[in-house]
């Protein structure tokens, strides 16, 4: 039954001094009564869509300043750049779109969880574009990481580029991770969603 696993989390969490986080037990507090009154069924359908919210409200936050992180970072740093042709390559065009398809596609999102009875339909489509993007970005970081291994054998003045790349190229799969937690937190929320 989900209403005893609700309280037996809430109940744990205590026990072993891991609370739920104090904002999350404000929002449950404030259930309305109608919802209180209706059963204990009801009462844990209404705190997992709450609990299920604000995890996607964490999420969205974690990857704006993932977000905000890369942004500072140059493109060259993010693909790469061996020398080789100017950054108006279809990569590196693709890689900022991308980026900034995240940053629309979060708007979208932080817009659409805020109505007071969000689209699931429109959740999934957020879902969807977010889980599209993440799988483009990790082919890049795979790109990266091939080619740092065939550069590998190059001389050594190269190791302090291969370096710098190797660490974006670990920002940037840390971003992707962000941006794929946020998808599959967004199916989480809408689980808990009436079907519509």
């Amino acid at each position: 039954m989900l209403h005893k696993a609700i309280w037996r989390y809430w109940y744990q969490g205590f026990l072993v001094g891991n609370p739920l986080d104090w904002e999350l037990q404000r929002r449950v507090a404030l259930i309305d009564d109608a919802i209180w009154n209706a059963g204990p069924e009801a009462v844990a359908a209404e705190i997992e869509r709450i609990r299920r919210l604000f995890e996607l409200e964490q999420e969205v936050a974690r990857l704006k300043e993932h977000l905000a992180a890369v942004e500072h970072i140059p493109v060259a740093a993010l693909i790469g750049d061996n020398g080789g042709p100017p950054l108006e390559d279809a990569p590196a065009r693709a890689f900022q779109t991308d980026l900034m398809l995240i940053w629309t596609e979060a708007e979208k999102l932080e817009e659409e969880i805020a109505k007071p009875s969000p689209s699931p339909s429109q959740l999934e489509k957020i879902a969807k574009a977010l889980w599209d993007i993440s799988r483009r970005m990790a082919a890049y970081c795979g790109s990266i990481a091939d080619g740092m291994i065939r550069e590998g054998s190059k001389e050594l003045a190269k190791a302090g580029a291969k370096w710098t790349a190797g660490a974006t190229a670990v920002t940037v799969t840390a971003q992707t991770e962000s941006v794929q937690s946020v998808a599959k937190a967004i199916w989480a929320f809408v689980k808990t969603l009436p079907p519509g």
